[in-house]
C-alpha cells in the first residue's frame, strides 16, 4: 500500500513539474492546446473541394425568350455567375486561355423554336477541363440546373424509368462536411507531438540528469506526462470541434460524451507511439522530424481521408490499418455526421486502444532513466 502511495505521490510530482513547464512555455502551450484548432482552420480551407462560384460565358446564337429564361434559370442561386457574351468559339478560348471564365454555354439557332414546338432542343457547354475537380462540379451544376427547368418549365416527357436519388448525412454533398471531420486526426497529431518534444526537451537541457537522483521510476515519468498532454489534448480537440460546428457548420449528430472517449482513446494511442520515438531520439528537431514524416504526413494519402482506403493490395490495406489515423477517421465521421452509437464504433475503438496499449508497455519496456 505504501508503494502505491509513493507512486502516485511521484506521479502526482511529474504532472505537477509538466504543468508548470507548459504554464511557462508558450510555445508548448499553444501546441497543445490551440494549434489543433489553428491547423484545422488552414487545413480545412486548404482542402475544400466544393465549387461555390463559377464564372460563365455565353453564347447565346439563338436570342429567343426561351434562351434567355434558360440563362436565368442557370444563374438564379448565384452560384454561377456570367461573366460577358461571346460572338464566337474562339472568344470562348481567349476566354479560358486569360483564366476569365470556368465555362460557357452555347444556345444554337432554333432553341426557342424547337421547345415551341414540343422538340427536344440542345445545348452546348463548354467546360475549362485544366482543373478537373472544378470542372466536374460545374458540369454537375449546370445539369442538375437544366433538368429543373426542362421538368419545371418546358414539360418534357419523363423518360421511360425515373431515377430517384437520396443522399444521407450530407445531402449537399459538401466536401467539407466530410473533410473538417477527418482533418482532425491529423491536427490532434500536433499535441502527441508535444509529449515527445518533451521528452526530448528534457534530454537537451539537462533536466532528465537531474531526475536521475531521484527516486522516480520509468513508469511514473511517463504515466505523469501521458496524464497531462492526454488531458491537454483533449481540451486542444474540443476546441477543434467548436470551429468545425460553428466556423464551418459541419452537422454534429453524435455524442458528445462519445466523441471525448474515443478522442482520449486515439489520444492515448498516438501518444503511446510518440513516446516510443523519443525513447531513442535526444533531439527535438529528429522527435519533429520523425512523428511528421512517420505520422503526419502518411494520413494525408493512407488513411481514407481523400480517397478511400486501398483494400485492393494487401500491402495498402495493411500500411492504412496500421495508422491510428484511419480508425479515428471513420470515428469522427461516424459521430459528426451519421450520429452512430459505440457499438458501431467498437472495431476501430479497440484497435485504437489496442495501439495505445501496445506503444505504452514497448515504451515503458525500453525506457531507462539512465543517461546513455
Amino acid at each position: 500500500m505504501s508503494n502505491l502511495r509513493n507512486t502516485l505521490r511521484r506521479t502526482r510530482a511529474i504532472i505537477i513539474k509538466e504543468l508548470t513547464h507548459i504554464r511557462l512555455d508558450p510555445g508548448f502551450l499553444f501546441l497543445t492546446i490551440l494549434a489543433p484548432a489553428v491547423l484545422l482552420t488552414l487545413l480545412s480551407y486548404v482542402f475544400s473541394f466544393d465549387v461555390n462560384q463559377a464564372s460563365l460565358a455565353v453564347f447565346d446564337q439563338d436570342l429567343s425568350p426561351q434562351s434567355h429564361e434558360y440563362i436565368r434559370a442557370l444563374t438564379a442561386d448565384g452560384d454561377i455567375t456570367i461573366v460577358t457574351r461571346v460572338d464566337s468559339y474562339a472568344d470562348i478560348t481567349d476566354l479560358f486561355k486569360a483564366g476569365h471564365a470556368d465555362a460557357a454555354m452555347v444556345i444554337p439557332p432554333g432553341f426557342g423554336s424547337r421547345l415551341s414546338a414540343g422538340d427536344q432542343a440542345s445545348v452546348n457547354l463548354v467546360v475549362d477541363g485544366s482543373d478537373a475537380g472544378v470542372a466536374f462540379q460545374i458540369i454537375n451544376a449546370i445539369e442538375q440546373r437544366t433538368i429543373a427547368h426542362s421538368t419545371g418549365v418546358t414539360g418534357f416527357a419523363r423518360p421511360p424509368f425515373d431515377v430517384r436519388i437520396r443522399i444521407w448525412f450530407n445531402e449537399n454533398l459538401r466536401s467539407q462536411y466530410s473533410m473538417v471531420p477527418g482533418l482532425m486526426a491529423l491536427v490532434l497529431i500536433l499535441p502527441a507531438m508535444a509529449i515527445a518534444l518533451s521528452v526530448a526537451r528534457e534530454k537537451e537541457t539537462g533536466t532528465f540528469e537531474s531526475l536521475v537522483t531521484t527516486p522516480i521510476v520509468g513508469r511514473e515519468y511517463l504515466l505523469g506526462k501521458l496524464i497531462v498532454y492526454l488531458a491537454l489534448g483533449l481540451v486542444g480537440g474540443l476546441l477543434a470541434l467548436v470551429v468545425a460546428v460553428y466556423w464551418f457548420r459541419v452537422p454534429f449528430r453524435g455524442d458528445l460524451a462519445l466523441f471525448i472517449l474515443l478522442t482520449a482513446d486515439y489520444l492515448f494511442a498516438i501518444m503511446g507511439f510518440c513516446l516510443f520515438i523519443a525513447n531513442f531520439i535526444r533531439s527535438q528537431r529528429a522527435v519533429s522530424a520523425i512523428i511528421l514524416l512517420a505520422l503526419f504526413i502518411p494520413s494525408f494519402f493512407l488513411t481514407g481521408l481523400i480517397l478511400p482506403v486501398d483494400k485492393s493490395s494487401i500491402i495498402s490495406a495493411a500500411l492504412a490499418y496500421a495508422m491510428p489515423s484511419t480508425h479515428y477517421i471513420v470515428i469522427t465521421r461516424g459521430i459528426a455526421l451519421k450520429g452512430v452509437g459505440l457499438a458501431d464504433l467498437q472495431t476501430e475503438a479497440l484497435a485504437l486502444f489496442g495501439m495505445g496499449l501496445f506503444a505504452v508497455f514497448a515504451s515503458l519496456k525500453v525506457f531507462s532513466k539512465k543517461l546513455n
